[in-house]
């Protein structure tokens, strides 16, 4: 108890402080409270003193590094109440020590106090986690690799600690020892949160190895998915598909799944274009002289024909019919397709680019067109790609070629000009189309 007697018999006490003191003898328990309420009022008049310097030393930090704005003005505000809230605290545990608390009461009070002070700093940790989130998005390469998960985990970990440090402090136990029993609570945990705790570790290895980043075309034949990352988050990932459908789909699947991320494909500036022209097996044959000289007006094939006719000719010189070499339709033409996509500007000249003839099959001879479009947004792309395709297939009867088709089709669409007996078109000598002026 506190000895009032010595406070009475001080010749400098007032006499209102002597009554008073004499009052409360009779109540020794009322005047632990108000030594108790005294120091905690003390400490919170100085920390109201100090939450403004406090505010305006952080605002005033935060300003030099980062842009403000409501949500980082809170956090700020937190953070400062938070740590000056700690003041009158350690003053109220200080105080309860004094000579003549009841040693209950001070124990009491000491670990009351002792558990609202972990409280608080846990609440400005928190506060300062949340701040470095609100300055992380401000940064150029935040919507690339987004850590609000991270964030989230950190947080949760944050509070876990300060629930055991406050529990091994009612219980007078090193917080070392609650873990080391907490093994059958962590097993039942684990069965819990075990989604949480997966979505965790996928969200860690999407973050480190950059596997998915918000904005990035991601396509994935499992889920459904073929569109746009929109969000994402510690449990889920939302894509904005192509048909303007939501995708909400977990972030495991990114990992446990195949899946095609197109950003590469559209930071590399070329997107590839691979489609194959089917060509009848029974339209391929030689070339004539007369056609030889008719395809030397394409200029992308004067040359090449050129070389090739004095190398066969000099090549065929003193031979018997049987051994001779001669040039092919069909070998033309996928020379004047390599050609032709070297001199498109549409086209890219810095990547694989190659006409090649796949094994032939029931539906005729593949014939690959295989390159890389500079326009790698869709739009743009399908038009040069289809440009593409309508030209090769609009100027291939000049080569006396023909697309494989079913009959049933080629009886329809030009009937006469079909050979019952054969299949095989009778090509007519092709003129350019003249047009109106």
């Amino acid at each position: 108890m506190i000895d009032f007697s010595k406070v009475l018999h001080n010749d400098f006490a007032y006499n209102w402080e002597k009554e008073l003191f004499t009052a409360l003898e009779s109540y020794p328990y009322l005047a632990d409270v108000i030594v108790i309420l005294g120091a905690f009022a003390g400490g919170a008049i100085l920390a109201v003193i100090l939450f403004f310097f406090l505010r305006c030393f952080l605002l005033h930090y935060y300003r030099r590094h980062c842009q403000m704005n409501p949500e980082m003005h809170r956090c700020i505000s937190k953070i400062a109440f938070s740590l000056v809230s700690c003041l009158p605290i350690a003053i109220t545990t200080y105080c309860v020590w004094c000579d003549g608390i009841h040693e209950w009461i001070a124990i009491l009070t000491r670990k009351l106090m002792m558990g609202v002070l972990i409280f608080c700093l846990t609440s400005a940790l928190v506060g300062g986690i949340r701040t470095f989130g609100i300055w992380y998005k401000q940064q150029r390469n935040a919507e690339q690799r987004p850590i609000e998960g991270l964030l989230s985990i950190s947080i949760i970990f944050v509070w876990i600690g300060a629930l055991i440090t406050f529990v091994a402090l009612l219980l007078d136990k090193n917080p070392l020892y609650l873990l080391s029993g907490l093994g059958a609570v962590a097993a039942v945990l684990l069965l819990f949160f075990q989604q949480t705790i997966l979505s965790l570790v996928a969200s860690v290895q999407l973050n480190v190895d950059h596997l998915v980043e918000i904005g990035d075309w991601i396509a994935m034949e499992s889920g459904n998915v073929d569109g746009i990352v929109k969000e994402i988050t510690l449990h889920t990932v939302k894509v904005r598909n192509w048909d303007r459908t939501l995708v909400c789909m977990p972030v495991c699947n990114l990992v446990n799944h195949p899946f095609v991320n197109y950003t590469a494909m559209q930071k590399s500036g070329g997107r590839r274009i691979k489609r194959a022209i089917l060509i009848d097996q029974r339209s391929i044959r030689f070339l004539s002289m007369e056609e030889i000289e008719m395809l030397k007006g394409f200029d992308l094939l004067k040359d090449y024909l050129d070389v090739k006719e004095a190398e066969i000719t000099q090549y065929n010189a003193g031979r018997s019919q049987f051994n001779t070499r001669y040039l092919t339709n069909l070998g033309t033409f996928r020379i004047y397709a390599q050609r032709y996509l070297e001199n498109n500007p549409h086209i890219c000249r810095n990547m694989p680019l190659l006409v090649r003839e796949l094994a032939p099959s029931g539906s005729g001879v593949p014939l690959e067109i295989y390159c890389f479009s500079q326009e790698v947004n869709l739009g743009p792309y399908e038009q040069v790609q289809s440009d593409v395709m309508e030209h090769f297939l609009a100027i291939l009867p000049n080569f006396r070629l023909r697309v494989f088709q079913d009959c049933s089709d080629i009886y329809q669409e030009i009937g006469s000009q079909v050979d019952m007996v054969g299949g095989a078109f009778r090509f007519e000598q092709l003129k350019n189309p003249v047009y109106s002026k």
